[in-house]
């Protein structure tokens, strides 16, 4: 034998009928959408620091990428020891300009001194 389904059309309720929601019902429903509103605005929250924080990194690597700019332009020029090292250069250049520049001593010649005028002890000792 085969089971037939009975014809439940009658049983269904029709939509016009008013369901009645017993209280414990309305609570959970309401608490439903409380947590799905919650959980929305968790998630909103969420993607607002997102985006902020992709933001914040994009300035940083933009930040980073000027500063290495400046810093390329400034060692076209000359390091800091390299600007120190051509100071000393020049000022040791003045002064040996000015070294050169000065009159020249007069040199004494020597004159040999005679051997009783030196404070020397000489004689057979000196062998």
């Amino acid at each position: 034998m085969v089971a037939v389904a009975p014809n439940n059309i009658h049983l269904q309720e029709s939509p016009y009928v008013a369901k009645e929601i017993s209280t414990k019902q309305l609570k959970r429903l309401e608490g439903q959408k409380a947590r799905e509103t919650k959980k929305m605005a968790k998630r909103q929250a969420k993607a607002i620091q997102k985006e902020r924080n992709a933001i914040k990194k994009e300035l940083k690597q933009d930040e980073r990428e000027r500063n290495a700019e400046q810093e390329q332009i400034m060692n076209q020029g000359l390091s800091g020891k390299e600007m120190e090292e051509q100071k000393r250069q020049r000022e040791e250049d003045a002064l040996f300009q000015e070294f050169i520049k000065e009159e020249p001593k007069t040199i004494v010649d020597h004159t040999k001194k005679s051997f009783y005028d030196s404070n020397r002890l000489g004689g057979s000792s000196m062998a």
